[in-house]
This record gives C-alpha cells, structure tokens and sequence, in this order.
C-alpha cells in the first residue's frame, strides 16, 4: 500500500510549506533526548564515522532529508545518503548487502522485505541496541510506538529497525451524497455493500452525472492489501497452523465472494485495470460514493486543485466482518545492514530518525506517523482529518500488519495471489482459480522455506 503515493502529486503537501514551532533541538551538538530534554545519551561517541544510507523517495523521505545536516552537526556523524526509487532501491539491496560496509542503513517494507532479508542474514536486528542506556536515550520510547505498528517492524521475533511512516485501509465516503441520501456510514461489510447499492447510479459527478457505489484498485497483485482486510474480517488468515496457504478455504472464499459480488455490480466494468492512480482520479472527480485504500492517499483527496471533492470527504474505519475488525496497517521503517562496519552508529541514525523530535515534524509536514505521543499534539497533527487521525490510531491498536502473504519469496506470492483476486474481480470461476493458487503457494513454500 504505502509504495504507490507520488509525492509530486501532492500538492501544497509535497511543497513541505507548513511553518514548524521547533526546530531541531540537538543543534550545535548539545546532546538531547527525543522530547527536548538533556539527555545523558552521548550522541557524539561515533563522531568522524561516515554512514552509508540509502533511503527511497516518499513523503517521509522528502522531510528527512531537509535536517541531515543537524545530524552530522549534532553526532559528528556525516551521512552519505542516496534517494532511490523503490525498484532501484531493491536491485541495490541484492547485491550491496553481501558486500562487508558497503551499506550501513536503508529504507524497508517490512511486509515485502523483512523475512527474506533476515533469514538470508541481511539484516541487524536492534534489539540490543534498543536495551542499552549507552545507545539509546531514556525519551526514546519504544513502548510510544502502537502496538501494531511496532508489530510490523517484527520478524522472527526480533525487531527490524523503527517505523517512520504508517498508513491503514480504509473507508473514504462522500459525507455530501451519504447526508443526502440519509445513509449511517457503513461499520460493516454488509453495510458497505448496502450502501453501494442503493448510491450506484445515482447523479453525484460533474453536472450530476451518475457514478459508481464504490471503486479501489483492482489490479491483481494491488488488491492483496484490499484481499487481506477482507480475509481477516471473515475470520481467516493467510496460513493455517501448518503454514498451509488459506486461499481455497471458506473464508478466503467469502472474502473473494464479497470482492467479485460488489466490484462485479457496483464499481466502474473495467475495475480490474485499475491501478491506485485510476482508482483516486475516479473518486476526485467526484464519479464514486466510496473508494477503499491506504490512508497515505489522504493528502491527494484534500488538496482542493486537484479534487472536486476535498471538503465533502469523510474517514470511517475498515469495515468489520463475521470475524470482527480487521483494519490492514501498512509500514515504512529503517534498518540496518548485517555487513555494517558501523552497526552502532547507524543505530544513532535511525533513533534520532524516528525520535520524537523529528517524528512531530514528520507530521506537521502530513506524514502517517507511528508514535501515540506525536498525535497527542493538537499542532502536529492539525494537518490530517480529525476522523483519520482516530482511525488511524484505532488501527495502530488492534490492526493487522500481514497486508501480504507472510513468506520468503514474497514477490511470486503476490503475483500467485494476485492472478486468483483477478479471477475473482472478472467473475471467473472463482474455487477453480482459489484451488489452483492454493497448490502454487504450497509448491513455493516448499521451495524457499525449507529450514
């Protein structure tokens, strides 16, 4: 979910205009914790050291590196960054990985990329780090992390490295059409589905032209965030206790049957070729009464010149299911590499990166961040809708992080799951489709995953 936002789309947001309270308060190399307050951390002890990082373009990325220079000044650390994007970044991680100090920290999408990289040895988990006093200040904090958020950042039971941009699926509406219509907002799968029903058709676009119940993306492989909320409010997950693939099961069934029932009558005919890029043009040009995606796509809907609907846009929470609440979350950390020469000083990069100092400017700028403590800060957080704001922190509580199959060779997973999610957004036959992709996953797991 959060690789597909374009900050050069955004507007106002990508332009990082909004006037900051504080700046940086480890200027002029005073040592200080992540709150502000004197810190017995020694943030200069790996002073002279040079990192290697390299980090991909997002939003995040975009703020970061505008105070790289008040780290070197502060830690006497320099920072030989590079800004990639996400394919060059992971042809770099293929091979600079295996080369002893050739890269001390990167970007990582723990959800495509943390189990294949530690298990291939590629990655230093901080754990360590995080429990030594002679590391890590006292303000840092780990616990202020949400717990799911901190979740994502775990793979085999240690941690990767910090979150440092979020985001969840959920409901975007039209608060207009829902009013006018005398609609509750949907809480519910079922209700979803009501209400896309009763709104398809009906005049809401340019000169009320009618539109469509609901849109998302329905691009194979780019549905799997939509497919594992779906998954998980029916009850199911993506393996059994066996590590067996659930496609084929009942409950995969009925989240596939959920997805071809109301894609199939309710969105645009030719929703399978919807990338995030289609489905967003669709919803800001005011042709859909609802769109289900990552929230990360909130600064795009706000911004009035490129949306005809910017203020008549509400943020509900994920719909529940029989299985209860199943709000996907979706995260963009740092970690650092297992060749590092300078595993600890990386770690110095990545606590003041994700500490409570720089994630409060993360959020002025409209960045989803991680920390409970940041959106307790009404400045801060005045950027992002208050009802966004709530279901965010609703999702960081009790969301699920596998937004994707939980695998090694997570890529022809996707791309397995995603031929049975086209199948089922087409109204192919959908069991056929599920039985064959189940036996693809087991044939893959039993390749890559042999321990």
């Amino acid at each position: 979910m959060i690789q597909r936002i374009c900050p050069r789309n955004l507007g106002r947001h990508a332009g990082f205009v909004v006037a900051l309270a504080i700046l940086f308060a480890g200027c002029a190399g005073a040592p200080v914790d992540q709150s502000g307050a004197p810190s017995n951390l020694n943030w200069r002890q790996f002073q002279g050291t040079t990192l290697r990082v390299l980090l991909v373009q997002s939003h995040w990325q975009q703020v970061i590196v505008k105070y790289i220079p008040e780290f070197e000044e502060a830690t006497g650390i320099r920072l030989a960054a590079e800004v990639l994007t996400q394919e060059q970044l992971w042809n770099r991680l293929e091979t600079d990985l295996k080369v002893p100090g050739k890269v001390d920290a990167f970007s990582v999408i723990p959800a495509l990329d943390s189990l294949r990289l530690h298990r291939a040895g590629r990655l230093q988990p901080v754990d360590a780090y995080l429990a030594d006093p002679a590391l890590t200040g006292a303000g840092y904090r780990w616990d202020d992390f949400l717990p799911k958020f901190r979740a994502a950042m775990e793979v085999d039971g240690v941690v990767v490295g910090p979150p440092v941009m979020v985001e969840h699926l959920c409901l975007l509406y039209r608060k207009d059409l829902f009013k006018q219509h005398g609609i509750p907002v949907p809480r519910t799968l079922d209700e979803v589905e009501a209400a896309a029903r009763l709104l398809n058709g009906k005049p809401m676009g340019y000169q009320g032209a009618p539109g469509f119940g609901i849109v998302t993306r329905g691009q194979g492989q780019y549905l799997t965030s939509l497919y594992a909320g779906l998954l998980h409010a029916m009850g199911g997950t993506w393996f059994d206790e066996r590590r067996q693939s659930t496609l084929s099961s009942a409950k995969s069934l009925a989240a596939l049957e959920w997805l071809r029932r109301v894609l199939g009558e309710y969105a645009p005919p030719d929703i399978a070729r919807y990338g995030w890029q289609e489905a967003s043009a669709l919803f800001l040009d005011g042709r859909a009464a609802m769109y289900l995606d990552g929230s990360s796509i909130y600064p795009l809907i706000e911004e009035s010149g490129h949306s005809r609907v910017s203020s008549q846009v509400g943020y509900a929470p994920f719909p529940s299911g029989p299985g209860g609440s199943a709000a996907v979350v979706a995260v963009r950390g740092l970690a650092i590499a297992k060749q590092s020469s300078n595993p600890q000083a990386a770690w110095m990069f990545l606590q003041w990166a994700s500490g409570q100092a720089m994630v409060r400017k993360a959020l002025m700028h409209g960045v989803l961040v991680a920390r409970h403590s940041t959106w307790q800060d009404k400045i801060a957080r005045s950027e992002v809708p208050a009802d966004l704001a709530q279901s965010l922190q609703d999702a960081g509580r009790t969301g699920v992080p596998a937004w994707a199959p939980p695998m090694v060779a997570i890529t022809a997973g996707r791309e397995v799951v995603g031929r049975v999610l086209t199948a089922a957004v087409k109204g192919e036959d959908l069991r056929g489709a599920a039985a064959t992709g189940a036996r693809n996953l087991r044939d893959i797991l039993a390749a890559t995953e042999r321990r």
